[in-house]
């Protein structure tokens, strides 16, 4: 058994409406033990034995069926998330102004992929295996670098946390591993 981070993309915008507890229970019902969630924004953090792939495959197409709409989730295991964290090419914006450090999770390898986001302000964007990292010195909320923009630059479908809710559900993680 092994604690895996579910990561749920397009849920609670445009209408769309996917509960912690909602999200709690499906897995649950999944077999998966000691399930929490953080915020209402799509985070799962969990016991199983599965790899990531099922629960990616299952939690997903069990949350689509629970709500009606289609539920992507991407999903890493506590040790993958860790390797996240300490592959961060930003240790200076996470220190000062984490608010505005996004990591975007993929469901795949973006190895290769070159971008330039100076077009779109003062970001800065770092890929790196199945993530990259952004950094937001302006603000994310009028940013013209968005997900759908990353998302055609890797050509993966993913989601993204800010790194104050990285670092939370690596605390949650680590609380389910013992």
């Amino acid at each position: 058994m092994g604690v895996v981070i579910a990561l749920l993309r397009a849920v609670n915008v445009g209408g769309r409406k996917v509960t912690a507890a909602g999200m709690r229970s499906v897995a649950e019902g999944l077999g998966y033990e000691q399930v929490a969630s953080y915020v209402n924004s799509g985070n799962l953090v969990l016991v199983t034995s599965a790899t990531p792939a099922t629960v990616e495959r299952d939690l997903s197409a069990a949350l689509s069926a629970d709500v009606g709409f289609d539920v992507p989730v991407v999903a890493r295991t506590l040790a993958q998330w860790d390797a996240v964290i300490d592959a961060l090419p930003f240790p200076d914006e996470a220190r000062d102004d984490p608010s505005h450090l996004v990591v975007y999770a993929w469901d795949g390898a973006v190895g290769g992929t070159s971008f330039d986001p100076a077009p779109y302000g003062n970001e800065q964007v770092v890929w790196h295996g199945h993530e990259a990292y952004a950094s937001y010195p302006d603000g994310i909320g009028r940013s013209k670098l968005t997900l759908p923009v990353l998302s055609r630059a890797c050509g993966r479908a993913g989601t993204a946390r800010n790194w104050n809710t990285v670092l939370a559900l690596a605390r949650l993680g680590h609380e389910r591993a013992g």
